[in-house]
């Protein structure tokens, strides 16, 4: 039988030692050929930009939040950061939409003032911007009576009895009560769902308005993602959610520091709202 020397052995660790370094650059490089570039959402922000600067909206301080967004992205995935590019291209398509509303809003603005300044009798026909109104079918199982009135931005119906879901401070937890609530949410919508298979739910994320747009816009998003997974849990299919951050741009009661500090203002406007929109 032969001797195994000492030169054997430690060849044969080294051997072993190359082994597993070679199996975890392959396992690592595996993972992370698994992540795609978020091309879908990078087409949908740069679209969106595009149409804001066709009709003067780059002018906003929205549309260069929306811009910087999405440099951002693009950015992140130069270097190979694909969750983190898609969730800033989602939020670039976000602000680039709200500066064409607020835009569109200004120029109507401008508009009625033309109209009502005194001049010679014209006739003016002014056309009606359509712009972020909802274009909802009657849907079956939702009286006029239950509509609140329409999402932010206009995308879909708020129910009165589908109730906001709300945070503690600086937070994406979703509390005892805050889940209680989901619960709650969700036994009204599923019925709704299933009579209204073009329909799907949309979970707004929102802040008060303490922090900076940046941070809020990614914990207002983390906040909808939390209420997304466990709407998810009570049954309702991942294709019938939609999701989106507006940070701390749309408060329900506004209460900007250092001018304002109310606890009970700000807690109101750290939410999670269920909007009914069509797919």
């Amino acid at each position: 039988m032969k001797d195994i020397s000492l030169s054997d052995v430690a060849f044969a660790k080294r051997s072993w030692f190359l082994f597993f370094v070679f199996l975890f650059i392959f396992s690592f490089s595996l993972s992370n050929c698994a992540k795609k570039i978020p091309q879908a959402e990078l087409d949908a922000a740069k679209q969106a930009l595009e149409r804001a600067k066709s009709i003067g909206a780059d002018k906003l301080e929205e549309y260069k939040t929306a811009e910087k967004y999405y440099n951002d992205a693009q950015s992140l995935v130069k270097e190979k950061k694909y969750d983190e590019a898609k969730t800033k291209a989602i939020v670039s398509k976000e602000f680039a939409e709200l500066a064409i509303k607020r835009w569109q809003e200004e120029l109507e603005r401008r508009k009625k003032e033309e109209a009502q300044a005194p001049k010679e009798k014209v006739e003016i026909q002014e056309e009606e911007l359509t712009y972020g109104k909802p274009e909802l079918p009657v849907l079956k199982g939702i009286n006029p009576d239950d509509i609140e009135g329409t999402s932010t931005l206009g995308r879909g119906y708020i129910l009165k009895q589908l109730r906001k879901i709300y945070f503690d401070f600086d937070s994406y937890s979703l509390t005892d009560k805050a889940k209680a609530d989901i619960e709650y949410n969700v036994s009204v919508l599923k019925k709704i769902l299933e009579e209204n298979p073009n329909v799907s739910v949309l979970i707004e994320g929102h802040c008060d308005e303490r922090g900076s747009n940046e941070y809020n816009l990614e914990l207002g998003w983390k906040r909808a993602q939390a209420i997304k997974r466990y709407v998810e849990l009570m049954g309702i299919p991942e294709d019938r959610i939609q999701t989106v951050s507006f940070g701390e741009e749309f408060p329900e009661a506004p209460c900007p520091p250092p001018q304002c500090n109310d606890e009970s203002k700000w807690s109101k406007n750290r939410r999670g709202v269920f909007v009914i929109t069509v797919k």
